[in-house]
């Protein structure tokens, strides 16, 4: 559970940390469960310099679901989101991008129309995560207006092979760098403007997301611009008994539905 002040950091700075709430044993389990699913993926063990994605990643096996609605992760999420939640999707990164060792600023759903969806994104790094190789910055508060929209031209040159902020290169733009260890986990306004610098050493997490439930067309509209994907749950949780998966699952055919009307 979240304290008053951790819910109040996220709504002012739009992410928190929550250290440790992972043993070494979960975390192993987690990383050896990644190799196997790169391992089907690829025909091979990946290798340092390969760069993998895979989603949906933990709805593929029934030994990682239950960590959707883990205890540690769906308290905090409820707290953030309500009980009425639904659930966006997984995904599993292993791997560094070759010749591409920055992520530059941007937000995951930019834009002023945004920021009255909240979508939140959970990050749990495999490898420990430090500021200049490859840890997850952030622009405290820029998931709020109107700094959000101050921050826009950034969104602009995000794709940029050689990007300039506001005159700094990017590893320069006043920041806040979240440095993690295997266990810790991150909760972040998909709103919030992020980067990443220094993608030169193993980098590999797992990310998982949710969002509050629909009930306005420009909800609608954001999750058929953004998470089309989320409109087709993987049968495991469709088919699940577990009561919290099969809330976060209600009503996905009615939301459907809408978005396609639009």
């Amino acid at each position: 559970m979240l304290t008053e002040e951790q819910i109040r950091q996220f709504r002012v700075f739009g992410f928190i940390v929550l250290r440790q709430a992972f043993d070494t044993q979960e975390i192993e389990s987690l990383t050896n469960y990644m190799t196997k699913a790169c391992e089907a993926k690829l025909g091979h063990t990946p290798t340092d310099g390969e760069h993998i994605s895979i989603a949906p990643f933990l709805e593929l096996d029934p030994a990682t679901i239950p960590l959707i609605e883990d205890d540690r992760l769906y308290y905090p999420i409820v707290q953030l989101l309500g009980d009425d939640m639904i659930w966006m999707g997984s995904e599993g990164v292993h791997g560094t991008m070759t010749g591409k060792p920055s992520h530059h600023w941007h937000a995951d759903r930019p834009g002023k129309s945004e920021l009255d969806y909240l979508r939140i994104k959970i990050m749990m790094y495999l490898n420990p995560m430090r500021k200049d190789f490859g840890a997850f910055r952030v622009i405290p508060g820029s998931h709020r207006s109107p700094f959000h929209e101050e921050l826009m031209p950034f969104q602009e040159r995000h794709s940029s092979q050689d990007s300039v902020f506001f005159g700094d290169p990017g590893n320069e733009v006043p920041c806040h760098a979240v440095e993690t260890d295997p266990g810790d986990v991150v909760f972040f306004n998909q709103s919030l403007f992020h980067a990443v610098y220094g993608k030169t050493q193993q980098r590999r997490y797992v990310a998982l997301k949710y969002a509050a439930r629909p009930n306005l067309d420009d909800h609608f509209i954001s999750i058929k611009r953004f998470s089309p994907d989320a409109l087709e749950p993987h049968e495991q949780l469709l088919n699940s008994e577990n009561p919290r998966l099969r809330r976060m699952m209600a009503g996905f055919d009615d939301i459907t539905k809408r978005v396609n009307a639009l």
